[in-house]
């Protein structure tokens, strides 16, 4: 009688902490997935204002501009407190590309956000930077 209790207790223990684990790593799967959906929609966004923005119409442009504040709330709500910080840092000196300052932030950004969406190895900021801006280099003010 006794070996039944504790095997039954034992069954139900194993199932509870069955249950358990598998809701956390189900809730932590899916933070994963919204944190990595907000930063992939936030860089389309910018990839988009570099390549379409004088060349579409005004409502089209109000569009993006929503698009791009959508993303920026996710990532505030889901991006990890680095990510913030450098989001933070780039959006101080001005959300754009024409300095070697804040093209630096920005592939640290991506860096950081990359970081947050992968288990792959790092990559060096470099390397990043010359395939999301290009070579490092002053861009002319008009």
């Amino acid at each position: 009688m006794t070996t039944a209790i504790f095997s039954f207790i034992g069954i139900v223990i194993g199932a509870l902490l069955q249950y358990f684990f598998t809701r956390h790593l189900e809730l932590q799967r899916s933070r994963r997935e919204a944190r990595t959906k907000a930063y992939m929609d936030y860089l389309q966004c910018i990839s988009e204002h570099a390549n379409t923005a004088r060349h579409i119409p005004l409502q089209d442009v109000r569009s993006l501009a929503a698009k791009t504040a959508d993303a920026k709330c996710r990532i505030c709500l889901y991006g990890s407190s680095l990510a913030i910080e450098a989001f933070a840092a780039f959006e101080r000196q001005g959300a754009a590309m024409n300095t070697a300052e804040q093209r630096a932030l920005f592939t640290r950004m991506v860096s950081i956000m990359r970081g947050d969406s992968t288990s792959e190895p790092t990559v060096a900021n470099d390397d990043l930077q010359v395939l999301l801006v290009g070579v490092d280099r002053e861009i002319p003010k008009h």
